[in-house]
């Protein structure tokens, strides 16, 4: 194959695209047509969730409800010639990904890790392109992030953005973070538990150490704690060389608020790496997924041109004596009192507003929407 044929093929891919409605016009009135019910039946299931004539539901729970609109021109147009093309990148990026990282008898050698989260992270960043054309940008709000850790931390407290941590610790806004923490940090997750049986997925996840973990059952509640807190002191330790992210909202806002933390992250009390995604909510599309079902929202999402999304770094966090004594009424734990720093030092920091919201408020408040029992999501 020569040089110049590298270049040749995918301009001839893009040509035949391009003069296919004219090449082949019975085949593209088909396509049109398939995309028109597929967009009819997705635009039916989005549809409630950003129903005006339900404001009174939406507007008692602000931490969830949605800020922009479906569209059905968007959907439609956007199947017709955004979204497959997307999804084929998608899927071959994942599978690229997949392969690679599962390479070897020992997929965890730490002598092939470098080249595997090469891929790793390459490979969410094309995934991030493909959904939607994702354009993350990172920010460092240094002097304000100063004052607030210093409030709750200490005068004295040293800020840096290089210490080691246990583990990182974000807001759970949508399905973009993850793709964006795999790009930034080749990192592992607490997941669903239905997850670890998703193709692609699941062997990703056995790469970067994914702990499985099952919402609804309350006794494994502690299992997954106790798991959490062994991959914590080997990454500080070094015997664990993935990190680990860490949602202690346990599940998607709608990037407005702050809501109810789980102890997972802080139990342990080692340092942690806070990051807070802030989404813009006067887009057209807005990046959170909320209550809308995550694989409607992703094909939303891919029928746009692209999207900004900006994520807060803040330094690596601590607990010290001067927040045990200064904010002991936060709780009877120590453990309690640095849950509450960190979500105070993370929305002080980011502007976001602090939400005694959670998992079941929102269960109720989609079972209010769709007119029957949730579950789960």
């Amino acid at each position: 194959m020569g040089f110049s044929t590298i270049f040749i093929i995918p301009l001839r891919i893009i040509k035949y695209f391009l003069l296919f409605p004219i090449t082949h016009p019975l085949l593209f009135l088909i396509h049109l047509l398939i995309n028109f019910l597929i967009a009819t039946f997705i635009y039916i299931k989005m549809k409630p969730f950003y129903d005006p004539l339900k404001s009174e539901i939406h507007n008692k729970y602000p931490e969830f409800k949605r800020f922009d609109k479906v569209s059905f021109l968007r959907l439609f147009i956007g199947l017709s010639f955004l979204v497959w093309p997307r999804a084929l990148l998608m899927v071959i990026s994942m599978t690229i990904m997949a392969v690679v990282v599962n390479l070897g008898k020992d997929i965890l050698d730490p002598k092939h890790k470098k080249i595997k989260d090469f891929f790793y992270q390459k490979g969410s960043r094309v995934v991030l392109f493909a959904l939607g054309c994702i354009i993350p940008k990172e920010i460092r709000n240094e002097k304000k992030t100063e004052e607030v850790i210093k409030k709750y931390l200490g005068p004295d407290y040293q800020i840096s953005y290089i210490k080691k941590y246990s583990c990182v610790v974000s807001n759970h806004v949508s399905w973009v973070e993850s793709f964006y923490y795999n790009y930034r940090f080749a990192i592992g997750y607490i997941g669903k538990k239905s997850a670890s049986k998703v193709p692609g997925i699941s062997q990703i996840g056995k790469y970067n150490q994914t702990i499985y973990c099952d919402r609804t059952d309350p006794n494994d509640r502690q299992k997954t704690a106790e798991k959490i807190a062994e991959r914590q002191k080997g990454i500080l330790n070094g015997t664990i060389l993935t990190q680990l992210a860490i949602y202690p909202e346990g599940t998607q806002s709608n990037g407005t608020h702050l809501i109810k933390f789980k102890r997972g992250a802080f139990m342990t009390l080692l340092p942690i790496k806070p990051m807070v995604e802030l989404i813009d909510h006067t887009d057209e599309c807005i990046l959170a997924c909320s209550i809308v079902p995550m694989h409607f929202h992703m094909i939303y999402t891919c029928c746009f041109l692209w999207h900004y999304d900006t994520f807060l770094e803040l330094p690596t966090i601590e607990p010290t004596d001067y927040m045990y004594e200064n904010y002991k009424s936060f709780g009877k734990e120590k453990w309690q009192i640095y849950m509450e720093v960190t979500k105070r030092i993370m929305s002080e920091a980011s502007g976001l507003e602090i939400s005694e919201g959670s998992f079941d408020e929102k269960l109720n408040y989609i079972s209010a929407i769709v007119g029957k029992k949730v579950k789960n999501t």
